[in-house]
């Protein structure tokens, strides 16, 4: 996330959902509400426009159904084994952007299978919640249209698994900067970091520390759009 939530007051604080029954009861609650009034119920600020406002979409959905993960490499419900992810789409209700899943390991990684990873934490089990978010809209206008739970299946999984090796192949050998986005089926690596100054290590390619931006595992626009086809457009 690259904003931080600016609270009115401590006061607001939902506690974490103890059951798959009573996280649905909020996501019910907050389903058709616009960011007005969902930072009127959570007792928080709205960012002063949208360019400032990169990552509150998501934290704000995070305050309002208790996500305590933070930014730990952990689902954002441990005790539900469940990532939260927001997804803005337009007036057609196609998605507008590939979607951060989690952080790619740069440096320690040789050994690291895709089940250790933490992309498999992140994409085992996640709740999606569509956001009505055209660029033109307002920040205070947009507005939470539904949500959908997902787990791959296992073809599914099996592509971002493939994707997975493929990509940490490339990192292991050196190759990082040969990495674009065109790599990858479901699943696509690249820089994600604030700003272009913040580096890290990683092997270069004559097998030696070099530095350079961190990444991050994105998922593809397109396969996104076919997870909203199937899983809440059509329903």
């Amino acid at each position: 996330m690259n904003v931080k939530i600016k609270r009115k007051s401590e006061s607001y604080k939902k506690a974490p959902p103890k059951s798959f029954d009573e996280l649905i009861e909020s996501l019910n609650s907050i389903c058709g509400k616009t960011f007005l009034e969902l930072c009127d119920m959570c007792k928080v600020s709205l960012p002063i426009s949208t360019v400032h406002g990169k990552g509150f979409a998501g934290e704000l959905i995070e305050l309002c159904l208790g996500a305590s993960a933070g930014n730990a490499s952990i689902p954002d419900f441990p005790n539900l084994g469940l990532e939260l992810k927001t997804v803005p789409v337009d007036d057609n209700l196609e998605p507008l952007e590939s979607m951060f899943i989690s952080y790619a390991p740069l440096t320690n990684m040789r050994n690291l299978t895709f089940e250790q990873s933490s992309l498999f934490a992140k994409i085992s089990r996640v709740l999606f919640v569509i956001i009505h978010a055209p660029r033109s809209e307002s920040l205070e206008s947009r507005k939470v249209l539904g949500y959908f739970f997902y787990s791959p299946t296992k073809d599914e999984m099996s592509l971002i698994a493939r994707d997975f090796y493929e990509l940490m192949e490339l990192v292991k050998t050196g190759q990082i900067e040969c990495i674009t986005a065109r790599f990858g089926t479901v699943i696509q690596m690249r820089p994600k970091c604030a700003n272009g100054k913040a580096l890290t290590d990683c092997i270069g390619p004559l097998g030696v520390f070099i530095k350079t931006r961190p990444r991050g595992f994105y998922m593809r626009r397109k396969f996104i759009k076919e997870l909203l086809k199937k899983y809440w457009i059509t329903n």
